[in-house]
């Protein structure tokens, strides 16, 4: 037999899951949010956002409005990272901070190496496009083996 009583609160609770799956909302890069905002939009309480921000995990937007706490598109990504963050290393703030401060200098890096490796691929082009002129012959560094045979 099927239990109907049982039915309609799982079928609710599924219906809810799915949705909240499909509510990820990605901010436009441009955008100020209240905290009442952010908090909507992340699923986290106020209160817990301006711990985040006591323990400088997380930084409101610099605002000219004199008074409340203004977020960013950059702002709710964090609080997301930090979200989830907490479902692996628990109510640690520390750690959680060290994490995202390794995580930012390891995108700088990236950043940094992606930026450097187009440089230096636009200077390679220029010094092929030159060499590849018929009045320079090109020269091929051809090593030789450090074993010799014997005969």
């Amino acid at each position: 037999m099927i239990n109907t009583t049982r039915s309609p609160t799982r079928m609710s609770e599924l219906a809810e899951l799915s949705s909240r799956e499909i509510q990820l909302f990605e901010p436009p890069a441009d955008a100020l949010y209240t905290i009442e905002a952010t908090s909507r939009i992340v699923d986290v309480p106020r209160r817990t956002i301006l711990v985040y921000c006591k323990y400088r995990l997380l930084s409101p937007a610099p605002t000219t409005a004199d008074h409340g706490y203004y977020f960013n598109g950059n702002a709710v990504r964090t609080l997301r990272r930090i979200e989830a963050l907490r479902t692996v290393c628990g109510d640690d703030l520390a750690g959680i901070k060290i994490i995202l401060d390794l995580t930012a200098s390891l995108e700088r890096l990236r950043s940094d190496i992606r930026l450097l490796s187009r440089t230096k691929g636009a200077d390679s082009w220029e010094k092929n496009d030159s060499e590849a002129s018929p009045a320079s012959p090109r020269r091929f560094n051809v090593r030789s083996s450090s074993r010799r045979k014997r005969k």
